[in-house]
């Protein structure tokens, strides 16, 4: 690794670390929507009105709620009916899922170029994680979804801020490579930022820790890095089966797996507006 790379990986950082403005806020919808849920007495009507306002956020929910193969709720006649039927964490979880696309904006073609590259795998990682949770009945869907596009988050601030960063190259092999060395620790310090619980936090700081260990039940990071890992090219089932995270949550062989998820992760992709998975 060559001193200039270093040098603009550790001058991002501090940027970054030292400068509150450069993290992005949480999407608006989320946020209030959060504020809302967050009282004693959670003020459900505000929030079915809240989100009936955000017309694009309501039809996604709205398509949620009309794919009973998910078994994520029970069927919902409407917006009012799903916010009834979610508890306020699972609600706002999902809904900052569907508005998480909105923190990068930027129109620079090779930095939009990563992002879009990177978007992509973070709908199929959030679309088999949510698959995936079905095996661990003490996790939730939303809470699953939400953690396997959260992996990567750290890298949205990043593209974005480059585009105030003209001389750093614009090779893409250059580009992806400060995202995998940055996203863990700039997505930790958004989602620290956010006040968002730890477990989600984990997800994004160790997103690369495969050999990971830990005591008690299989956790939203297990789960993620599973995910993860059933998106690694070239394909490497016999890694993916000695994966501890794999382990620990007791699937079934890869390839039975693989076929086990596909139909439900189609269907997560088609509501995230994801490509569909290679199934070769």
């Amino acid at each position: 690794m060559d001193n200039r790379h270093d040098s603009v990986k550790r001058a991002l950082y501090q940027r970054f670390l030292g400068t509150r403005d450069a993290l992005p806020p949480m999407p608006p919808v989320a946020r209030h929507l959060r504020h809302l849920l967050a009282n004693p007495t959670p003020e459900r009507e505000q929030a079915c009105a809240l989100l009936e306002d955000a017309p694009a956020l309501s039809e996604r929910l709205r398509q949620f709620t009309s794919l009973p193969l998910l078994g994520h709720v029970r069927p919902c006649s409407g917006l009012r009916d799903l916010v009834e039927q979610l508890d306020g964490r699972r609600l706002a979880n999902l809904v900052l899922a569907f508005e998480l696309r909105q923190l990068y904006d930027g129109s620079e073609p090779r930095l939009v170029t990563v992002f879009e590259k990177r978007w992509h795998l973070a709908l199929q990682r959030a679309a088999l994680s949510a698959g995936l949770v079905r095996h661990v009945p003490h996790l939730e869907v939303e809470d699953a979804l939400l953690a396997g596009l959260l992996q990567d988050v750290g890298s949205l601030p990043l593209l974005r801020e480059l585009h105030h960063w003209p001389q750093v190259s614009r090779l893409e092999v250059d580009l992806q490579r400060l995202c995998e060395q940055l996203s863990a620790e700039l997505g930790v310090l958004l989602l620290r930022a956010w006040n968002l619980p730890a477990g989600l936090i984990e997800c994004a700081r160790l997103r690369q820790d495969w050999c990971r260990q830990h005591k008690g039940p299989v956790d939203l990071a297990d789960v993620v890095q599973v995910a993860s890992q059933l998106l690694e090219e070239p394909r490497d089932d016999e890694r993916l089966a000695r994966l501890p995270a794999y382990q620990r949550m007791a699937l079934p062989a890869p390839r039975e797996l693989r076929a086990d998820l596909a139909e439900v992760v189609a269907l997560w992709l088609k509501l995230l507006g994801g490509r569909p998975l290679d199934t070769d």
